[in-house]
């Protein structure tokens, strides 16, 4: 079947529209090479609109469950973003599906969590559970701690959501743990408001409290007004827990219009049923219920029967005076909310997971009980090396083989950086502006961003460094790319590469007067002239032309 794409004219302007009709016509098709062309559609769609930042192109050579997988996680990833949690399950059962061998362990892992957050959005408890211990399974065989807390703060949620609060409690702590081994702050701000949100539940709110300020803190550090409000959301939380009410009020207030100017309607609906409370709280209960009511709305319409379990107690409770009919039809409401929640199979499927990953983490505690009593056992090794020959023996082979896979390792590292040296020695300076810290990287990190860097500086050399070469040369596509870069020095692929030409060209202004600033501009990539002009001066804030007239700084 031909699959050829021809959006209708009334929905040029309609993005939700555009995205439903790609969605469909690609699950309609069956042609693997219009399939292919499709999804190249799909993507060049998404960076026209914002959506991604930087283009994704699958070569004809693609497989098409690597390719399937990336459609239908994009699409899952709209919907969900829009609250639509029926189709975002759809399209994410579709990408499922697609996870054979051909496609990499990195977006299996993105696609189960994306499904485990999604049933956990419709308080699907059992089928959220099973699917993040199935994306838990593949970052641990990875070795990924990064991954590896973002998944183990899903499963703290859905704990803390089916009302375990104390059974979150060691995942969470498990995920921060292995947050400490990585840089990545964003993720530190969600560990850090998840674990307020727990200690909150157990009814610790000094805990609680110490939590959202740390993730407040971190939030401020990164600059991000949208996530932001969700942490004074939650500082609001700890604060009213504490009855700190007008701290929780200011809290709110600041939160409020940060989340409704991001489009974050789940979080500011939780705001409402937040200021609920507190209005309540002061017996204003017709402002109370006008904010309990359209919280409600919103997540009746979002499928979320948590929060709007929480809206609609909170309207029984200011209307059950003034408006008990009313009231009354919001109490019947919420008994159904609470049965449909807290069903005893819900309970029974999540123990059966808790028992998984609570081994897990006994077995992680274990090794590392190993390895602070390695020198102990050491010395009990040597001292009974008479009775203890054959294991002697067998610890030796191992040391030889451990030895031999480190010097391979170091042998590779060498020869990568020895091709890359004399790219990289004549930007020696220019590579001081764009130096990694590669010592709290892991060792795969490590050789993957040093790889990258002498790729993209071999790129600038030939005048050729845009995205779709740099992955070529990568031998991996650009999605991966993405999500490294992110993983690791939280940029995008295309802001690293602007980072990087522009540093370039900086040092070749300074310290090759005699070339000028149109070969300048082909060194670094750019065919126009203008183009490379508005480039740097929006970077340095300085025209190319001024720089060798000028200190720059």
């Amino acid at each position: 079947m031909l699959c050829l794409f021809a959006l209708p004219q009334h929905a040029l302007s309609d993005v939700g529209g555009q995205m439903k009709h790609y969605a469909d016509e690609y699950a309609k098709c069956e042609n693997p090479g219009s399939r292919l062309r499709l999804a190249n559609d799909f993507f060049a769609y998404l960076l026209k609109t914002d959506y991604i930042d930087e283009p994704i192109v699958f070569p004809a050579d693609s497989h098409i469950d690597s390719v399937d997988v990336n459609v239908y996680y994009y699409v899952s990833e709209w919907y969900y973003g829009e609250g639509d949690y029926k189709s975002a399950v759809d399209y994410c059962s579709r990408a499922v599906q697609s996870c054979t061998d051909k496609v990499d362990d990195a977006s299996k892992s993105d696609v189960y969590g994306l499904l485990g957050a999604i049933y956990f959005r419709q308080s699907a408890y059992e089928k959220a559970a099973e699917a993040l211990n199935r994306c838990y399974e593949i970052d641990k065989a990875s070795g990924d701690f990064d991954r590896m807390s973002s998944t183990l703060n899903g499963i703290a949620s859905v704990f803390v959501a089916a009302g375990k609060p104390k059974e979150a409690e060691k995942y969470i702590l498990e995920a921060i743990a292995a947050n400490s081994l990585t840089e990545n702050l964003t993720r530190r701000a969600v560990l850090y408001g998840t674990t307020s949100e727990i200690y909150r539940s157990i009814g610790d709110m000094e805990q609680s409290l110490e939590y959202a300020l740390k993730a407040l803190g971190t939030e401020r550090q990164l600059g991000d007004s949208a996530r932001l409000g969700v942490r004074l959301s939650q500082l609001a939380s700890a604060q009213l827990g504490l009855s700190q009410i007008a701290e929780a009020r200011r809290s709110l207030e600041e939160a409020i219009p940060l989340l409704h100017s991001s489009g974050n309607l789940h979080s500011w609906g939780i705001c409402q049923n937040q200021m609920g409370d507190i209005l309540a709280s002061e017996d204003k209960n017709e402002e109370a219920a006008a904010c309990y009511l359209e919280a409600a709305m919103l997540f009746l319409k979002q499928g979320d029967k948590y929060n709007e379990l929480h809206a609609r107690e909170g309207l029984y409770k200011v209307m059950k005076s003034s408006s008990p009919s009313e009231a009354m039809m919001h109490l019947e409401r919420a008994k159904q909310l609470q049965e449909t929640i807290y069903q005893s199979e819900t309970g029974e499927a999540l123990s059966k997971y808790n028992a998984i990953y609570f081994n897990d983490i006994l077995q992680k505690e274990k090794e590392r009980a190993e390895q602070r009593n390695q020198t102990f056992v050491l010395t009990i090794v040597i001292s009974l090396v008479a009775l203890l020959a054959l294991v002697g023996m067998g610890m030796i082979v191992t040391y030889r083989r451990q030895k031999q896979k480190q010097q391979l390792y170091e042998q590779n590292l060498k020869a990568m950086l020895y091709r890359n040296e004399q790219i990289m020695r004549k930007y020696q300076n220019a590579i001081a502006d764009t130096s990694l810290d590669l010592a709290s990287l892991t060792e795969d990190d490590k050789q993957f961003l040093l790889q990258l860097r002498g790729v993209i500086y071999a790129s600038v050399e030939t005048g050729s460094a845009d995205l779709n070469t740099i992955v070529a040369q990568m031998h991996i596509n650009a999605v991966t790319l993405r999500r490294r870069l992110s993983q690791t020095l939280s940029v995008t692929p295309k802001t690293y590469i602007l980072q990087t030409r522009m540093h370039i060209a900086k040092y070749l202004l300074l310290n090759f007067r005699d070339m000028s600033i149109a070969e300048v501009a082909e060194k670094c990539g750019y065919s126009q002239m203008s183009n490379f002009t508005r480039a740097f001066t929006n970077f340095y804030g300085i025209m190319p032309s001024d720089v060798r007239t000028q200190i720059l700084k």
